[in-house]
């Protein structure tokens, strides 16, 4: 139980040298990780040596951790319907009747049943699921929310299974992609029944079999209160609604779509996400021209405040259950696969996204693209965006959750995973590469973001800067920054592997 509690971050144990992980500072706070040499990939196959791992779901993070799981020697099936998503699992080498099953059936055979289902497919599914949990197999999900939510949901566990999270922070595309590069994105892990006292274990354990960069710990609730928060803020929300109000008012002072691009969308995914990846939005300002560092310091004070109020209401109502219910009755709907695909076509023939098409396409064929911040419309695009994470991070630490996972669910996930995809195919791309509970949520939130940045947005383009003394200490000193610095020196390939 000792490990257990440790592990959560909130046990004054977890400093003792004989506990599980290894303990490293995020901007002052002591927090106990567990690395690919804490936990590697050979004690990881010991543990789930005699497990059926079952993928129930082929849709967004199925087909990563399934494929990632086969390849790195784990017994893998997968249940799903049939249908187009049935002959993409075909196409990626599962057999029928072999390592391909019905959902019922694979449910049946699995000892460890991963439920990757949509969020409204789990409610939908689960007196089907619930009949195939036997005493002693373990319920594994990705995501917090239909625990964590389990009296909106129904999905309530027999009380003789293990049920364990392993959230990656990226969408299945990446989790993938990441895998092959031989890097990994990272993942959150929590424990939310110990019914056979190896629950722990069999969490770690598929957390490296998935190709996890490493885990940190967190709860069923604090994932999905991060999770919900984040999609539809930084990671995609509050991010398409900084770009459309930015370059809205570009538009109308005169600048051409492409230009107007040019200086929202593409500075903020091909450079300064880029830099801020790299080396922290501390390095980002410590290399900007004095010239600039005003028009940078007021498009983040101007921003952190719009968004700020944004953040609040958001937050509530997803703890609260608001926003779980919203997302539920909408996705279950009959035709709301038809109506998310119509928003994202919307968005893909809009002005932003014929502009954004073009300069990619510009790109693509070897013309130059900027490579740093280089005059004050950049600048100020690139304080909103740092604006913009500070609000969120600072959000979630006033709320009582761990740098680790605030800094993961803030900057690394939208500048290692999300902002990345938008960089190869535009805002739509990423959306669609994202769950429905996610594509929802940001769809029905940018707009509120994008509201409250445009007008201030205005009066910085109109009145040009004020002073803004203090801005660039403040980022310098800010634990966001800190912590970022521990992130990145954990990535498997920054790692100094003993």
């Amino acid at each position: 139980m000792a490990r257990r509690e440790s592990l959560s971050g909130r046990d004054p144990r977890q400093n003792e040298p004989n506990l599980l992980g290894t303990e490293f500072d995020f901007g002052g706070v002591r927090e106990r990780i567990v690395t690919r040499d804490d936990f590697p990939l050979e004690q990881a196959k010991q543990v789930l040596k005699d497990e059926t791992i079952a993928i129930i779901g082929y849709g967004v993070q199925g087909p990563a951790q399934a494929l990632n799981l086969r390849e790195n020697g784990f017994n893998v099936i997968v249940g799903q319907r049939r249908g187009p998503t049935y002959e993409k699992a075909i196409a990626d080498g599962w057999v029928p009747g072999q390592s391909l099953f019905s959902i019922e059936e694979a449910a049946r055979r699995g000892t460890q049943i991963q439920y990757l289902l949509s969020d409204a497919g789990q409610k939908e599914q689960w007196p089907l699921i619930h009949r195939f949990l036997t005493p002693g197999k373990t319920l594994y999900f990705s995501h917090g929310f239909s625990y964590a939510f389990k009296d909106l949901t129904g999905v309530i566990p027999p009380a003789d299974v293990d049920v364990i999270l392993v959230a990656p922070k990226g969408p299945g595309r990446n989790v993938r992609e990441y895998f092959l590069a031989g890097r990994g994105v990272n993942s959150s892990f929590a424990i939310g029944q110990d019914s056979t006292g190896r629950a722990l274990e069999r969490a770690l354990a598929t957390g490296m079999a998935i190709g996890s960069g490493f885990l940190f710990p967190t709860t069923f609730e604090s994932e999905v209160f991060t999770d919900l928060t984040g999609e539809r803020g930084v990671l995609m929300g509050a991010f398409y609604g900084l770009a459309q109000a930015a370059y809205d008012n570009l538009r109308n002072r005169g600048f051409s779509p492409q230009d107007a691009i040019c200086h929202t969308v593409e500075i903020s995914t091909q450079t300064t996400s880029k830099i801020i990846g790299e080396k922290g939005a501390d390095g980002l300002i410590k290399d900007l021209p004095e010239e600039l560092l005003e028009w940078f310091s007021n498009g983040f004070t101007l921003a952190h405040s719009a968004v700020a109020p944004v953040f609040d209401d958001l937050y509530q109502k997803v703890i609260t259950g608001v926003e779980t219910a919203r997302v539920l009755d909408a996705n279950s709907r009959p035709d709301y696969r038809k109506i998310l695909d119509d928003e994202l076509r919307q968005i893909d023939q809009s002005e932003l996204g014929v502009a954004g098409r073009a300069v990619r396409e510009k790109r693509i064929s070897g013309q130059t693209v900027p490579v740093s911040i280089q005059n004050k419309e950049d600048a100020i695009m690139a304080g909103a965006l740092v604006g913009i994470f500070h609000a969120q991070y600072e959000l979630f630490r006033r709320n009582g959750h761990m740098p680790s996972e605030a800094f993961n669910e803030t900057v690394e996930e939208a500048t290692q995973s999300l902002y990345p995809l938008i960089n190869r195919q535009g805002i739509n791309w990423m959306y669609a590469n994202c769950s429905t509970t996610a594509q929802r949520g940001a769809l029905d939130w940018n707009g509120k973001f994008r509201d409250a940045i445009f007008p201030q947005l205005a009066l910085l383009y109109d009145r040009g800067i004020t002073p803004a003394s203090g801005v660039r200490g403040y980022i310098i000193d800010s634990e966001i920054w800190k912590a970022g610095k521990q992130v990145r020196a954990l990535r498997p390939e920054n790692q100094r592997l003993v």
